[in-house]
């Protein structure tokens, strides 16, 4: 159901609600013949006009005579002298005499809400709406109407007791409606219908417009109109017929006060927020401030004091929103002079409003009763309101048609960009940053988190780089590296430098697949230096320094150059770790601490190989070597020597060099290749000729 049906299935709730109610006879002089009133036809009277009235009287016999008539509907405050309540506080009873046909019918009294409290009598029944009393503690009060149903014939008198201590307006602002049963009944039922489809209509309006803001929060407006539907849905059951005492019958009646003079003060701060929304900047925002700060104070101030206090500045209220909406008035007529987009139809619908809420305001202050003017004035305003959506809508669309053609080609070219510059910073290092795009990249952007760090070179790159012609040293250099990088992403990681020859690569799902890439590596290199042999080139051999820690990854540099970086001791002690495999001949070497979280670490081959300190720490480290099976002959000997060579290291670390010093020579006689080996042979006939001391640990310090 789209928004202009339901402002137009209301108006014709509005219509029929209206319809039921037939041209009333005047009351005069308290009397009112309805012997020729077309009850038939189910429609209701208003009893309208002049009762009998009996200030500072309850209990009035039947046939007294009453010393004074007042209008109905009225307030007392505008017939002080007749009404003996010049404030508006006191009591009295309205009487109303009736001729009726002579046939006996089910008759039907309704009596809206009364400022206070009232007790309704008619033949031999009575209802009250709270407890009408002599005195203010003595009366309760409540803003419910009351029907009964009553069987009669010829004549019926109605006596209405009203008192009124809690509110500055005392009387009767609402006449009763009188029929037969069934066309009050409907009547009462119209009006609660009405209240109910306003609402709802209302609210699902208000309901649209923040669905609408939610999907484009840069539409301040949709917002804050969004928010006036609510509290004006809201609003809706607190006035007129009062159908909230359908929802809560107990609700307080200080709260029903409240909420009817609360929600004009949020209605009009609301709007003013949702113009400046609408046509930003062109009221001072000072303005809204200080208003939005005037209505907290005044909802603030509604809540500690009684309404009987706040009720007397009803006239102060309704002259301060007359100004501010012909203040608003003013700025909205500038906005059309100036020939602001949509200005003109939406000061149209705001006229509308206006002459809504000043009719209003004027029935408040003359005690003519309720009107349905406000909410139609409303509801068109909502039209009005719908149709500048439509336009700036439609607006949009012809933008983006327009736009279409050009944005694809941006788009494109922005796609092709964003990929292109995806290769300087891997896609996985904006995943640890949290980015969706290098776009959202931010000098000092950083992300802590534990990273296996894995860095590889070639022993041989130097003295090869230096042996070839200069044009040729850059191919030969992405040759090798071209090779080395399938074998990362393959295995979950990504290169996060080059440095020369050397790379170094990112590992987040555990050491496991640092080591695959590594093992890798070494096996793409043989099939490399395959091919390197037949060309008569020298074959090629990488060391690879693997360790695992916590890392910080982050953006570095200034506002126009950055780059991405890892800044961690884990980075420096995995470069360093690769510096040793040349040392020792390895080809994969790992910090133990590292190895061990290994998910399968029986299914890798491998050595304890040494306890050292490396060049920049105080810290030791023990390492690892990891063999490969079959790659060749080399690493398939240490396999071999593996149990024999750590049963030597275990007692190089006990200083019994005699014993390890026969263990290495043992590993050596059988893999001359093993160039560990062949360091801890150094080491152990050294250490028996020069001995070591107390403090002996074991620890090779190396600071190259």
């Amino acid at each position: 159901m789209t928004r202009q049906t339901l402002i137009y299935l209301s108006i014709v709730f509005l219509a029929t609600a209206c319809s039921m109610v037939a041209p009333s006879p005047q009351v005069h002089l308290g009397e009112l013949d309805l012997r020729t009133f077309p009850f038939e036809s189910e429609s209701a009277v208003v009893l309208q006009g002049d009762w009998k009235f009996f200030p500072g009287e309850f209990d009035v016999p039947s046939d007294a005579t009453a010393p004074t008539y007042l209008p109905v509907p009225a307030l007392w405050n505008q017939l002080p002298l007749r009404s003996g309540a010049a404030d508006g506080k006191g009591y009295g009873t309205y009487v109303l005499d009736i001729k009726l046909p002579e046939e006996t019918q089910i008759y039907s009294v309704y009596l809206p809400e009364v400022r206070t409290a009232f007790r309704l009598v008619a033949g031999n029944r009575s209802l009250v709406s709270g407890m009408p009393g002599h005195t203010k503690e003595s009366t309760t009060p409540s803003a419910q109407g009351q029907s009964f149903t009553i069987s009669a014939k010829d004549k019926l008198q109605i006596r209405i007791e009203v008192s009124n201590f809690h509110h500055k307006e005392g009387g009767l602002p609402n006449a009763p409606v009188f029929g037969l049963a069934e066309g009050v009944q409907n009547y009462i039922l119209s009006q609660s219908t009405v209240d109910l489809a306003l609402t709802g209509a209302i609210f699902m309006f208000g309901l649209y417009h923040f669905i609408l803001f939610f999907y484009r929060n840069k539409q301040r407006e949709a917002f804050y109109f969004g928010f006036f539907c609510l509290v004006f849905a809201i609003r809706i059951p607190f006035i007129g017929s009062k159908t909230i005492y359908a929802m809560f019958p107990n609700i307080p009646w200080d709260l029903v006060i409240y909420a009817e003079y609360a929600s004009v003060f949020v209605l009009g701060i609301l709007f003013l927020w949702f113009v400046d929304g609408l046509f930003p900047r062109f009221i001072d925002t000072k303005i809204i401030l200080y208003s939005s700060a005037y209505v907290q104070f005044m909802l603030v101030y509604g809540l500690i004091i009684k309404p009987e206090i706040y009720t007397q500045f009803e006239v102060v209220f309704q002259v301060l929103g007359i100004v501010y909406a012909v203040f608003l008035g003013i700025r909205l007529y500038q906005m059309v002079a100036k020939g602001l987009p949509d200005a003109g139809i939406f000061f149209l619908g705001y006229l509308i409003l206006f002459a809504g809420f000043v009719y209003d305001v004027f029935l408040a202050y003359s005690g003519g009763g309720d009107s349905t003017l406000s909410q139609i004035a409303v509801f068109l305003f909502f039209g009005v309101q719908s149709t500048i959506v439509t336009l700036r809508t439609a607006r949009t669309f012809r933008k983006k048609l327009l736009l279409k053609e050009e944005f694809e080609t941006i788009n494109e070219q922005f796609i092709l960009t964003n990929r292109f510059y995806a290769k300087f910073i891997p896609r996985d290092f904006l995943t640890h940053l949290g980015k969706e795009s290098i776009e959202e990249v931010r000098l000092g952007d950083s992300s802590e988190r534990e990273i296996t760090v894995l860095f590889a070179d070639i022993w041989e790159y130097w003295d090869i780089i230096y042996s070839i012609p200069l044009e040729n040293r850059m191919l030969f250099t992405n040759s090798y590296l071209g090779r080395i990088g399938p074998c990362v992403r393959k295995n979950n990681g990504f290169i996060d430098k080059y440095i020369g020859s050397a790379i170094m690569a990112l590992f987040d799902g555990g050491i496991q697949n640092s080591i695959k890439a590594a093992e890798d590596i070494q096996w793409e290199l043989e099939k490399y230096n395959e091919r390197r042999r037949t060309f008569g080139y020298l074959p090629l051999h990488a060391g690879i320094g693997i360790h695992s820690g916590d890392t910080m990854l982050g953006i570095l540099g200034e506002e126009e150059r950055l780059e991405s970086t890892v800044i961690s001791d884990t980075v420096n002690l995995s470069s360093r770790i690769q510096g040793l495999t040349k040392k020792y001949g390895a080809r994969i070497l790992v910090s133990l601490t590292s190895l061990m979280l290994h998910e399968d670490l029986d299914t890798i081959p491998y050595r304890i190989l040494d306890f050292v300190r490396v060049k920049g720490k105080q810290e030791t480290v023990m390492i690892a070597e990891v063999l490969i099976p079959d790659i060749d002959a080399i690493s398939n000997k240490k396999i071999e020597n593996r149990e024999q060579f750590e049963a030597a290291i275990f007692d190089y670390e006990r200083a019994d060099f005699v014993s390890a010093l026969e263990g290495f020579r043992a590993v050596f006689a059988n893999n001359p290749e093993d160039l560990a080996a062949q360091i801890y042979i150094e080491r152990c006939e050294y250490y028996q000729t020069a001995g070591v001391g107390e403090d002996w640990d074991g620890v090779s310090a190396w600071e190259k």
